[in-house]
């Protein structure tokens, strides 16, 4: 390993934020001009179950200018990273916005080479890696002189690319997850009816077949370490809302394969109850703690099931669409079986007027 990424990884395990200070950002594209990210204090959430009246958003933490096209977004340690697609043909270099929600302060990170959707932005503390078609690559940086002896050390910042294409189709990823150990992460992929999870290991720079089978939830999987395991999102339409745990892969077997790791479903349904919410897409955001999560849900009413006494209080108003986020910690009761506790807290906000629904499909949210 070169002595820059030994560097980059010598970050590792700095100490994130106390508990309490850590906030909720969500991320709109209600802007004519890019994006707003709105912060919600989720510790201050009291409401208890049933369906709150829906409240506004506090005015935007800050607004981000960025083409409205082929926008992605990521964050890591205290920085929102804003990327939005370029022509990888063109002569000039790009710079995307990062905004630090700690000091408010905006710096900028250098454009990647290849970036073409699916791009999978992987978080590990205070690194972001990235995962394309053509690259998987490490966001690193370095201390720069200070301007002045009383000022503060900027930081530089590069991409440093750590292997050529993935073993697989980028395209037919399924899930992926950050092994305990933050030195490997899981990607699993499905071609027909073909599973398979491949293993990338960020300090020998390698990819390895790890077996075939899939991680068994939609898109991205948080081990929780009181619970000793992966919980994910269920988007399959007879499971949508609930949640899965997978036991972590025991993959230093003797025939290099690893078989199917122990997997159970969560019985509960975490999305909204009510019978007029018509369901628009959903994020599972891990809190940590003790095993707290926040699942953002966004909802549409469904005209024909309103009555008048809904409308009377405002409960939902026709041509809206709302966020219902929903606090809770998991544990495993004494059947060992994934459960919530009846401990759920959920509040209404309304969405701002301009977000598009493609873009709530699949909320974009950190905990931070």
């Amino acid at each position: 390993m070169s002595a820059r990424l030994q560097e980059c990884d010598e970050q590792r395990g700095k100490r994130m934020p106390k508990r309490g200070r850590e906030r909720l950002y969500l991320v709109f594209d209600d802007w004519c001009h890019g994006y707003s990210i709105r912060m919600v204090n989720l510790l201050q959430h009291t409401a208890g179950s049933g369906h709150p009246a829906p409240v506004h958003f506090s005015e935007p933490f800050c607004r981000i200018m960025a083409p409205l096209v082929s926008y992605f977004t990521s964050a890591f340690g205290s920085k929102i990273l804003a990327v939005f697609s370029r022509d990888p043909e063109a002569d000039s270099e790009s710079y995307f916005p990062m905004l630090d929600v700690r000091s408010r302060c905006v710096t900028f990170a250098p454009g990647q080479g290849c970036p073409i959707p699916p791009i999978y932005y992987l978080p590990v503390g205070n690194e972001l890696f990235s995962l394309s078609f053509c690259s998987f690559e490490m966001l690193c940086s370095e201390e720069l002189s200070p301007r002045l002896q009383d000022q503060s050390c900027g930081m530089g910042w590069s991409w440093k690319q750590l292997s050529e294409k993935p073993p697989f189709y980028v395209d037919n990823v399924t899930s992926y997850s950050l092994h305990p150990q933050e030195r490997t992460f899981l990607f699993s992929t499905k071609t027909g009816a073909t599973e398979a999870t491949y293993t990338f290991d960020t300090e020998k720079r390698s990819w390895k077949l790890l077996g075939y089978w899939k991680l068994p939830f939609a898109g991205c999987g948080h081990f929780d370490l009181g619970l000793n395991c992966f919980v994910g999102l269920s988007k399959e339409p007879d499971t949508l809302g609930q949640l899965y745990s997978c036991e972590v892969p025991i993959y230093d077997t003797d025939d290099g394969l690893c078989p199917c790791p122990v997997v159970k479903l969560c019985k509960e349904n975490l999305l909204s109850e009510c019978p007029i919410d018509m369901h628009v897409g959903a994020t599972l955001v891990y809190m940590g703690g003790k095993s707290e999560f926040c699942l953002v849900q966004c909802v549409s009413p469904d005209q024909d099931r309103m009555d008048e006494e809904d409308v009377a209080h405002g409960v939902q108003l026709p041509g809206r669409r709302f966020y219902c986020l929903t606090t809770f910690s998991l544990s495993f009761n004494k059947d060992k079986e994934l459960t919530t506790g009846n401990n759920r807290r959920l509040q209404y906000y309304k969405v701002p007027k301009e977000a598009t629904k493609p873009f709530l499909q699949d909320p974009v949210a950190f905990w931070m």
